[in-house]
């Protein structure tokens, strides 16, 4: 049998992709670093700032500036996925073709209402520090996967606080049918959102 998806462990924590908690945990006292349970492995280099991608796909935590937390979703920040099923002279298939944005969570500003939107427990999401997954099922005839990293090793603290992440996808057709896929990344403009507030004179001596 052929393995579809790169070797994960089995010992990491794991959660259908989407799927929400019906009591989430929440701190004891009000907290403004208390965000919710929608987080996944941090990606970034240590001490290099971090940005977070949830279980549910989306982008939505920022830590890249020192002293900033932005907790937020970015829509437009996100991978996509073209399929298509058999060749132009034979699309047998129902649905031959079909398009996601891999996040379940639509957006919610009216913005961007032409994408679809990946269908919730389409898959797994897995994390084992540095590293992360997300194995999509059951809503591509391809099966995918999606592993996330951060260069973290032990004795090496050059590379490791390099401000890298890394997405490497694997592909298998399980099918007898040709499949023509296609991933797309964006991202939205946001040169100068995470500049420190505070007002700091420079150029002038303390004396």
């Amino acid at each position: 049998m052929i393995n579809s998806h790169p070797p994960i462990p089995p010992y990491t924590w794991s959660r259908p992709i989407g799927f929400g908690w019906a009591q989430p945990y929440t701190v004891r006292y009000a907290s403004n670093i208390d965000d919710g349970p929608w987080h996944g492995m941090p990606l970034g280099g240590f001490g290099a700032g971090c940005m977070g991608r949830s279980s549910r796909g989306d982008f939505n935590l920022w830590h890249i500036d020192g002293g900033e937390h932005i907790f937020q979703t970015m829509p437009a920040c996100q991978f996509s996925v073209f399929e298509q099923v058999g060749d132009r002279l034979n699309l047998s298939l129902d649905k031959p073709t079909q398009a996601y944005a891999l996040c379940t969570e639509p957006s919610t500003d009216g913005t961007l209402e032409a994408w679809q939107w990946y269908p919730q427990d389409g898959g797994t999401y897995h994390a084992l520090f540095p590293r992360s997954w997300f194995v999509y099922e059951n809503v591509f005839q391809a099966e995918l996967t999606c592993e996330q990293f951060s260069p973290i090793w032990a004795e090496n603290y050059q590379e490791s606080s390099y401000p890298i992440a890394c997405f490497e996808w694997t592909a298998h057709n399980p099918t007898d049918q040709p499949i023509t896929l296609s991933i797309m990344l964006t991202w939205q403009n946001m040169v100068g959102w995470f500049t420190n507030g505070l007002k700091i004179a420079r150029g002038k001596s303390s004396g």
